[in-house]
């Protein structure tokens, strides 16, 4: 379905703009109608401001040319189509008002089959632009985004994480930074087929993102393997909260093909502490691995915290 337009007329004869709104409202289009300069550029600061613009050359406030260059200021990844409606159509004006970000021109008086071709160019272009940007929103999602599970992948996780060292140093705070593997992940691809395999990472996905905050950090870095990071006071706080995520998933009903899964997780940890000595990203990843091999060799379905520190 084509998306559906909203057209800005600017135009201080309040007659012509009437007019103008007429035929744009018989053309399918919804219309929102100022008669001056300021108040065109108010509408356009607006949540979700219209996307076609018509806009009379003089008018007081601001002209239509600068109304363009403000416009033109307004950063947004979906601008608008900016007609400017005159009666200078000399080489010069014409010039002049694309060069101030104007897309067309519209002479003055109009010619109703003109007006019409130049808007229907218009909402071509804003079609085409639209789908461009939701690809590009589409493209960076799935940049950062695992597709299987819909948690952060490891590059954007860890880009992220630096985030939160900066801003924990900056606080002198603490972090929990957790690795968790699920157990046996191979039986469950053997016995249920990779389909089934999928199935409970993308339920493990959402329960993990479920159990924690909003702003606590997770994501997917391996094939099974998943990051927690978030902010206790504590290491007794955090393995009291990682202890509650490993006993939800254990008593969890995972199912695929209306049979339940058994899932246990591994869970290896470490804290960061900005009062110490603050490692980077990788240097905790390998702490918490580590942590995580402990829990595995002690019989999986454990957490463990690393008892090194960098």
């Amino acid at each position: 379905m084509a998306p559906s337009f909203t057209a800005l007329v600017a135009d201080d004869d309040k007659a012509l703009a009437k007019l103008v709104e007429v035929l744009l409202r018989k053309w399918g289009l919804d219309v929102i109608v100022a008669n001056d300069g300021l108040e065109a550029l108010e509408v356009m600061m607006h949540p979700n401001p219209p996307s076609l613009l018509l806009l009379d050359w003089e008018m007081p406030g601001y002209s239509g040319i600068e109304l363009c260059e403000k416009i033109c200021q307004i950063e947004t990844s979906n601008p608008p189509y900016i007609i400017i409606c005159t009666a200078r159509d000399s080489a010069e004006h014409i010039a002049l008002g694309l060069n101030k970000g104007a897309n067309d021109y519209v002479p003055k008086p109009f010619n109703t089959q003109v007006l019409r071709a130049r808007v229907d160019v218009g909402i071509r272009t804003l079609e085409l632009q639209s789908r461009l940007v939701d690809a590009m929103h589409r493209l960076d999602h799935l940049a950062s985004y695992d597709e299987l599970t819909g948690l952060l992948n490891r590059r954007a996780l860890f880009e992220r994480l630096n985030e939160d060292f900066s801003r924990i140093e900056r606080e002198k705070g603490k972090l929990c930074f957790a690795l968790c593997d699920i157990d046996w992940f191979k039986k469950v691809n053997d016995t249920y087929g990779h389909p089934g395999g999928d199935a409970l990472l993308r339920q493990l996905g959402g329960l993990l993102g479920h159990k924690l905050r909003p702003y606590d950090r997770v994501g997917r870095v391996g094939g099974e393997e998943f990051c927690l990071v978030f902010s206790p006071h504590d290491e007794k706080e955090a393995f009291i909260v990682l202890e509650r995520l490993r006993e939800s998933i254990e008593l969890y009903e995972f199912t695929f093909d209306g049979k339940r899964i058994p899932v246990t997780m591994s869970f290896g940890a470490t804290m960061v502490d900005a009062k110490e000595k603050l490692g980077s990203v990788d240097e905790y990843f390998k702490l918490a691995d580590d942590a995580l091999y402990l829990s595995k060799e002690k019989g999986r379905n454990y957490v463990t915290f690393s008892e090194n520190v960098l």
